[in-house]
């Protein structure tokens, strides 16, 4: 407990050193030594947190109990660090240490005071995971969604950044009075803050609102449809040093606070759990629709963690319905699956968007079909974005691919349940979660094969590789590409790592290891798996057929045979050789226009001229044809907009009352006043 103590006394200190970086009577040289050191502060405090969960997991001192610290900021918080924070801790802070070194490395000079507002992204993640009362839950995370404003709209004179910011700032607040929504209607009958006790005593109809209120609030956070429509634009428009820290480390608060709330209140109604794995289900594959055929890398990346928070919560319903079914087996299914998958998403993500800060500052775009040939351009992060790319394609040797098979199988126990509706409802999830892992794979093999190793594209000038050149940012790539590696390879350890970090809420997950290497969906028999196995038997394979190719075809194998690749049908057609990053995506745009909504048109250019000037054909046959195609979100389509009137008539009904005139305003605080004083007498009189 003291390291956690100690861990939020330095994110304090470096949100605070980390503003005098950016003041105007600052010095340069001086400012990026502030900056430099903020940076510092903020890596020793993610280290910080992450030894404090690790002696939680470990079973050493303080591993469970309430510690209310003290000290002049800090006299009112009360912290819990039980093994469930300590397994959050870990996973979100040991993805924070190699994404703060990879963004250390950038961020000293051009943003000095980014640093500052990367610590109170930190020191509200920790303070929601370690909250042990409900006020210090609502400070932390009213606390993060003020971090997260300030983080997005950092670069707020580029375009789009202040609506990004906005609707980040929008739907954080939305989140929060859902939270003291649902947590005031407990405190009213429990009359008691702490979260232990806070669901004591209420009744069935009051604990079932606040379960949805809560759900409805945390789900805000990870980007859960139809709340989603700020996290794209959010994460896009943050800073490339920063969209790591939101999307791979912050964001897994809002796991954490899903798992907590089934830990406090048990059980939920079985049409929210019927709600929450369809609904996670359906975020899911409108993730990775967009991903699929999103023409921009940092958007792509973006609507990726849409598609993962749909998966995690997809899990996360199935262990719902064990706690219905009364089925201790299922909870452990649901909520390992869902934990597996919060950590490969925390290494991929993390990974992806680190390595995208680096291909954008030396490319100066984010444009798929301007980005060719990383690998061999920027190999640490070329190689960052393929591995990062078969993580979260849940490719095999990759941390995803368990994960994703321990969703598929919990789902899969959907004939142990006998209740029709929760039955359906893990059909119909389960198929859209194996629709979604199928588009997951084209679309990251359209990063894979076209960004990282398609054909030579435009050079990049030395002085715009110096970030790739940082050591520190390759450190933080190779320790986010040996995460995601090396979790594949020791999977049953990890396994063992998350049935400790579960305890609180099951005992049955470590059933899910059966031997030594061998994995298993925590039911005996069913199906079985080791990720170890695969790292020795695939290598082997590849090696064997690789020596049977050369023994039986000689040295024919290794000639290479050049042709004129086919390009077109007609003649005359301008144009690179090879498909274009949009149009690979394209096919997809055809399939999934169903949920794209895709619309395509065709129009004919330069007609007065009769072709494209300096063209071979001139006249009616050389007229240049033009094609532009176009998807929207469905849900931001026909939900939100068609709000946006109502809301300007609100707003133009608020400016009215504000006047300006004394009168008026003494006269609204007399109603507030006779309200308050009518809802104190109401309460009196029922007691």
């Amino acid at each position: 407990m003291t390291l956690l103590v100690v861990g939020i006394g330095v994110t304090v200190a470096a949100a605070v050193l980390g503003w005098f970086a950016g003041l105007t009577r600052v010095r340069p040289a001086l400012a990026s030594a502030i900056s430099a050191l903020t940076w510092t502060l903020n890596i020793a405090a993610a280290v910080l947190f992450v030894v404090a969960g690790s002696l939680v997991l470990g079973g050493g001192a303080g591993a469970s109990g309430a510690l209310t610290t003290q000290g002049a900021l800090l006299s009112s918080a009360g912290l819990r660090l039980d093994r469930l924070a300590a397994l959050f801790l870990v996973i979100s802070f040991g993805v924070a240490v190699p994404a703060l070194l990879s963004a250390a490395s950038r961020g000293v000079v051009r943003r000095p005071r980014l640093a500052a507002g990367i610590a109170l992204v930190l020191l509200a993640t920790a303070v929601v995971i370690t909250a042990g009362d409900l006020f210090t839950l609502l400070f932390g995370w009213e606390g993060l969604g003020f971090a997260f404003y300030l983080v997005v709209g950092y670069d707020r004179d580029r375009p789009g950044r202040p609506l990004a910011a906005v609707l980040t700032g929008g739907f954080s607040g939305f989140s929060g009075a859902a939270i003291l929504l649902g947590g005031s209607l407990l405190f009213a009958h429990s009359h008691t803050l702490e979260l232990a006790g806070i669901a004591d005593g209420t009744p069935r109809l009051i604990r079932d609102t606040a379960y949805v209120l809560f759900v409805i609030g945390f789900a805000v956070k990870i980007g859960l449809m139809p709340l989603h429509i700020w996290l794209p634009r959010g994460y896009a428009a943050a800073p490339g040093p920063a969209r790591a820290l939101l999307a791979g480390s912050a964001v897994n608060v809002g796991f954490y606070a899903l798992w907590r709330t089934f830990d406090v209140l048990g059980a939920p109604p079985t049409w929210l759990a019927c709600t929450v794995l369809i609904v996670g289900a359906l975020t899911a594959l409108l993730g990775i629709s967009h991903a699929a055929v999103n023409a921009d890398l940092a958007s792509l990346i973006s609507w990726s963690s849409v598609e993962n928070a749909g998966l995690i919560v997809t899990a996360y319903g199935v262990a719902l319905v064990g706690a219905i079914v009364h089925a201790p087996a299922l909870i452990a299914a649901g909520l390992l699956a869902a934990t597996a998958q919060v950590c490969a998403h925390a290494l991929g993500k993390s990974l992806l968007f680190i390595s995208a800060a680096a291909i954008e500052d030396a490319y100066l775009t984010t444009d798929l079909d301007r980005l060719r040939a990383i690998a061999r351009r920027l190999p640490f992060s070329g190689t960052g974005l393929v591995i990062g790319s078969l993580t979260l394609a849940g490719i095999p040797l990759t941390a995803g691919f368990a994960s994703e098979w321990f969703i598929l199988e919990s789902l899969m126990q959907q004939f142990r349940v006998d209740d029709l509706p929760l039955n359906l409802s893990l059909a119909v999830a389960g198929v859209l979660v194996a629709l979604t892992i199928g588009v997951a794979t084209i679309a990251f093999v359209r990063l894979i094969a076209l960004t990282a190793f398609g054909h030579a594209g435009e050079d990049i000038p030395q002085e715009r590789r110096v970030y790739e050149r940082r050591i520190t940012h390759r450190i933080g790539i190779v320790l986010l590409v040996a995460g995601c590696l090396g979790t594949a390879m020791v999977a049953p350890l990890q396994v063992r790592l998350i049935a400790a970090g579960l305890v609180p809420i099951t005992d049955d997950a470590p059933k899910a290891v059966t031997g030594t290497w061998i994995l298993q969906p925590v039911y005996s028999g069913f199906s079985a798996l080791s990720p170890s196995w695969l790292w020795i038997t695939i290598p082997a394979y590849v090696l064997l057929i690789g020596i049977l190719t050369l023994a039986m075809s000689g040295t024919r194998f290794l000639r290479v045979r050049r042709v004129s690749p086919w390009r077109s049908a007609s003649p005359g057609v301008a144009g690179g050789r090879g498909y274009t990053s949009f149009a690979f995506a394209n096919p997809m745009r055809k399939v999934l226009a169903a949920i794209l909504m895709t619309k395509g048109e065709l129009r004919r250019e330069e007609i007065a001229t009769g072709g494209e000037t300096g063209g071979e054909q001139r006249g009616p046959a050389g007229v240049r044809l033009g094609y532009t195609v176009d998807v929207v979100d469905v849900v931001e389509r026909y939900l939100y907009r068609p709000l946006i009137p109502l809301g300007m008539r609100i707003v133009r009904l608020a400016q009215r009352l504000q006047s300006g005139r004394l009168d008026a305003y003494i006269a609204y605080m007399l109603i507030a006043l006779l309200v308050i004083l009518a809802v104190v007498t109401s309460m009196a009189v029922n007691r």
